[in-house]
């Protein structure tokens, strides 16, 4: 009896171990399916709160989108574009509640408000024009190209550079000299624009056999986008889109954040960050002409112009590249006419920088509201004849009588007539990029418009007599039984034509 109230006593222990054992693993377990859980849960979320951002980002954008079309339709200069109209200006969205007012208990906090960036398409030169054309425009406009190609890469003389100094930087030896790069470019433009047959031979592995398919050329267009450009011989990233960062630099970089942003290839930015680089590309293109390091070539070429260049919009690149004796301060002079009036400078360098006050014309109403006139841009007239050109260059104010000034100093009429068959002050196609961020989506639209005079619009209608009188009621029913306040505007005289869209999406 006494041995087995020992064992009994040895048992009891053992199983209270066994016990803490399976509790503990059955703890381990449920851990284990909690955090699975919770991980499932949180991937959910996530991917909910994703979902929610890009549609929201994609309804903001797609706001910016139609505001800038409204602000291209509104342009009430037809006869010209600049510089200094609002289409060019940063778009401002004061006033706009985002919804909050109407949102009844949910979220009240105003989003991120989108980025809207429109430019013109004829500040740049058209790739086309190489293919287009008589034989006497081909070459003028592979000339042009040759030497646009040439001031990006720092290649020509007549650039002034590093605050007065004239350098020259040289391509290295191991890119595609620029007389290569435009043939292969013309071969490759030809060759797509003769892409018509039935059955067309693909390759992947250039050691296996063609692979024959049927196939026939979905659009009539030579290229669709500039990036296709990659795929032209010699035309690298690096033309295109800048420096690229080799690996080795990247190792052994030790530079601070804003160089290392700078030294990034363009595939590797967020669409953000590519935002931004084309705004900056656009509204800093005078500071970057200074700059001895090569300009990427992406910002200068586009394949939707109408082939002219905009005098009043074209960067001094591309006016440079017009003609080979146009000189750096011929191309200043032009830049200053069309910005700024050069009598108010004058004025304003002699009053201590400051502009002087114009004196109120009496024959105009002091409570109509003022409206600003653009002196600067050029118009239709200034390129009707060298002498009207010059003219407007020098911005001389002429009495009776008197004759203007004749010349500039290193423009001929010669240079003029070169360079003539390229300028207009009329900008027809114009690019909408418009952005949203919201939490870490980006939405990203690109659109490409043709804009023409809408011949079915109705002309604004003068104010009767009746309505002007001073004892008028200004607000009586219209014939639709609405006021004139609450009348809706005139339809614009402008309308718009889609050429190319391009949506995009990341993180």
């Amino acid at each position: 009896m006494a041995e087995r109230g020992k064992r009994t006593q040895h048992k009891h222990p053992r199983r209270r171990g066994f016990a803490l054992l399976i509790v503990m693993i059955l703890l381990v377990l449920l851990a284990v399916l909690v955090f699975a859980f919770q991980r499932d849960v949180m991937r959910e979320v996530s991917i909910s709160a994703n979902v929610r951002d890009d549609l929201k980002a994609a309804y903001l954008a797609q706001m910016a989108l139609v505001r800038g079309q409204v602000i291209l339709r509104l342009d009430e200069h037809a006869d010209y574009d600049s510089l200094n109209e609002d289409w060019s200006k940063p778009v401002s969205w004061q006033g706009e509640t985002w919804g909050a007012e109407d949102s009844q208990g949910g979220e009240t906090t105003p989003p991120t408000p989108p980025k809207i960036q429109i430019a013109d398409e004829e500040r740049k030169f058209n790739l086309l024009t190489l293919v287009r054309g008589n034989e006497l425009q081909r070459e003028r406009a592979t000339k042009v190209l040759k030497r646009l190609i040439g001031i990006c890469r720092r290649e020509d003389e007549r650039l002034l550079l590093d605050g007065g100094v004239k350098t020259v930087r040289r391509a290295d030896d191991s890119s595609v000299n620029t007389d290569t790069l435009v043939r292969n470019l013309v071969k490759y433009l030809e060759e797509r624009a003769s892409e018509d047959s039935d059955d067309l031979q693909f390759t992947a592995n250039p050691n296996e056999k063609p692979d024959v398919r049927s196939m026939k050329k979905q659009t009539p267009f030579e290229m669709l986008t500039p990036g296709e450009l990659l795929q032209v011989e010699g035309w690298t990233e690096e033309l295109l889109y800048g420096p690229v960062r080799r690996a080795d630099e990247a190792m052994t970089s030790s530079s601070s954040d804003d160089e290392e942003e700078a030294s990034r290839d363009w595939k590797d930015l967020t669409d953000e960050e590519k935002f931004e680089q084309r705004r900056t590309n656009i509204e800093g293109v005078d500071q970057r002409s200074s700059d001895p390091n090569p300009l990427p070539l992406m910002g200068f070429i586009t394949l939707y112009s109408t082939g002219f260049v905009n005098i009043n919009t074209a960067p001094r690149e591309v006016l440079l590249a017009l003609d080979e004796k146009l000189t750096w301060d011929v191309v200043e002079k032009i830049l200053t006419a069309r910005e700024q009036d050069r009598q108010d400078v004058v004025a304003a360098e002699e009053n201590g920088g400051t502009l002087p006050e114009e004196e109120p014309d009496p024959n105009l109403d002091p409570n109509a509201p003022a409206e600003e006139e653009d002196k600067a841009s050029f118009r239709p007239q200034d390129l009707a004849n060298y002498q009207a050109f010059v003219q407007r260059v020098n911005n001389q104010q002429t009495q009776e009588g008197e004759q203007p000034a004749a010349e500039i100093e290193g423009f001929t009429e010669e240079i003029y007539n070169a360079m003539r068959p390229w300028l207009v002050v009329r900008s027809t196609v114009f690019e909408v990029l418009a952005a949203a961020t919201v939490g870490k989506v980006t939405h990203t639209i690109r659109a490409v418009y043709r804009r023409t005079a809408d011949p079915n619009a109705q002309p604004a209608q003068p104010a009767t007599d009746a309505g002007t009188d001073a004892g008028s009621d200004t607000t009586a029913p219209t014939d639709s039984g609405t006021t004139e306040e609450d009348a809706l505007p005139t339809e614009p005289t402008m309308q718009l034509t889609l050429l190319f869209r391009d949506v995009s999406s990341g993180s």
